[in-house]
């Protein structure tokens, strides 16, 4: 409850040091029935200690990895005890600095009891300091296990492990941190005693290269994304489209065949794989042929990460999103619909080129079968490839104000609704700023090409063609019958304001 796994997430988040959870580790070799997860099973499933000389295995073993070495690491969890901190001291493990949390015990016992875990993403929230981003989010939360059993004891055993661990390690730097603040305030603190002390280092540069163009961007000592041209063909001409910096310009609507031509040869590709131990398999089979047999770096998920390593293969991750932006050339989905959704959360500026194989429950975008994979990806590596081009829809959400609150990409749809209000919506409808109605109803869907078989089709929205340049804009439940859907121009600029005399707020997911 003092925030030490929060903590851990935001420096690694910022500052792009590997995050080591040990309970993650541990919990992986669990799953898939490693001989360190089967000594282990045990103690896990009667929430009691696992021996130190399973736990020292499994973090000296993480602690090895390349990225590790390269980038440094934050332990979350470990070490517990003198002994531990031994161990790593043996294996040549040496840290610079430990952060101590401190919080008063009322505290500790108030945020136990707002504490609850996402099943879906496995992200602990806290209801009252670090709750969910959205609704839906807040709905599927669970209470976390083990915290109903809070008690002294296990306060007191905390403070004598800590202070058998800071009398063994006199020699290390130990930073007592105040952990009754706001997450955010709490990794200010650390980061800015971090910077002070030279811990951190600039991990991205510009390198100029040596044929005299521009500038290319280099990530750790990576070489940005590969060059790519677009060529559009109507069946009579060709013709080149502009690519600059991976966003793709067009002079018309893009409802032509497209080919996608390398300037070079791929470097960097994305894996992606639907949660849960029955795709590893399938997963780590795709990540040998990619790494080995097309010689590609290779990023996972670090969910991904943790699972290969209790298999005992490295598999490198990311910890700053934008980094995907400026490294990845190719995304490989293995999964379904909602896979590919996933993937176009990832890049909030432009999505590189997604294939995506169907081991999911719907593949309405997933048209390339596994059992091809290994020809089907030669075929993308190596050569030209046609591609399918699909829009997306830039949603600012913006206060009263007229301060943006945030923007995001969205690949289906955007959708206004009254939330949890059990009152009907009055929204302000608007077009390139002019006004169009009023619409009083539960919401209003604003969907893409690739969205009108989802959520706008129930609400009575009509299905259009991938390749047609067009923004769907459906009511949900309106009180008028005269309303119906309306196809907008991908170039029309929406804008919903929430009436003035309406009786209900607004959600925008």
């Amino acid at each position: 409850g003092v925030g030490k796994t929060t903590l851990c997430e935001e420096i690694s988040r910022r500052h792009g040091m590997v995050h080591v959870s040990v309970g993650d580790l541990l919990r992986a070799h669990v799953t898939y029935a490693t001989p360190l997860g089967e000594r282990a099973r045990a103690f896990v499933e009667r929430r009691e200690p696992v021996p130190d000389e399973v736990v020292e295995q499994v973090v000296i073993d993480r602690l090895m990895q390349d990225d590790c070495q390269a980038q440094g690491w934050i332990l979350d969890g470990f070490p517990r005890s003198a002994d531990q901190e031994r161990a790593l001291r043996q294996a040549g493990l040496e840290w610079s600095h430990a952060f101590v949390l401190h919080a008063p015990k009322h505290i500790l016992e108030d945020r136990k009891k707002f504490r609850c875990r996402d099943p879906e993403t496995q992200k602990i929230y806290n209801l009252k300091s670090l709750p969910p981003p959205s609704e839906e989010i807040r709905e599927r939360l669970v209470p976390l296990d083990g915290d109903s059993d809070f008690g002294n004891e296990l306060l007191v055993e905390f403070s004598r492990v800590s202070s058998q661990l800071l009398s063994s390690r006199l020699s290390g730097v130990v930073v007592s941190v105040d952990a009754d603040r706001a997450p955010g305030e709490v990794a200010e603190s650390v980061s800015r005693h971090m910077r002070s002390c030279g811990i951190l280092t600039p991990r991205k540069e510009k390198r100029k290269p040596t044929n005299g163009g521009a500038e290319v961007s280099a990530v750790d000592g990576h070489p940005g994304k590969v060059p790519v041209t677009l060529i559009r063909c109507d069946g009579y001409m060709c013709e080149r489209e502009s690519v600059e910096d991976s966003n793709i310009a067009f002079r018309g609507a893009a409802t032509e065949q497209v080919m996608l031509v390398w300037n070079e040869r791929p470097r960097t590709a994305l894996l992606l794989s639907k949660k849960g131990p029955e795709l590893m398999k399938d997963t780590l089979e795709a990540a040998q042929h990619l790494m080995e047999g097309q010689r590609l770096r290779l990023l996972v998920e670090p969910h991904v990460q943790t699972a290969a390593l209790a298999h005992g293969i490295f598999l490198e991750t990311w910890t700053k999103d934008d980094e995907l932006h400026e490294l990845v050339d190719i995304v490989i989905c293995l999964g379904g619909d909602g896979l590919i959704l996933h993937a176009s959360t990832l890049f909030s500026k432009a999505c590189p080129p997604v294939i995506s194989f169907n081991l999911g429950t719907l593949g309405f975008l997933t048209p390339f079968d596994y059992a091809d994979f290994q020809r089907e990806i030669d075929d993308v590596v190596n050569g030209n490839c046609l591609v399918n081009l699909r829009m997306r829809l830039l949603c600012r959400i913006i206060h009263e104000d007229g301060s943006l609150s945030q923007d995001f990409q969205a690949l289906n749809e955007v959708v206004v609704d009254r939330g949890s209000s059990p009152y009907l919506s009055n929204l302000d409808c608007y077009c390139d700023d002019k006004y169009i109605t009023t619409v009083q109803a539960d919401g209003i869907i604003m969907s893409t090409p690739t969205g009108s078989t989802a959520y706008s089709m129930s609400a009575g929205g009509s299905m259009v063609h991938p390749s047609v340049p067009a923004i769907l804009f459906t009511p949900i439940c309106p009180h008028s019958l005269s309303f119906r859907p309306i196809v907008f121009p991908d170039a029309a600029k929406l804008r919903i304001d929430v009436s003035l005399d309406s009786r209900s707020h607004a959600w925008a997911s």
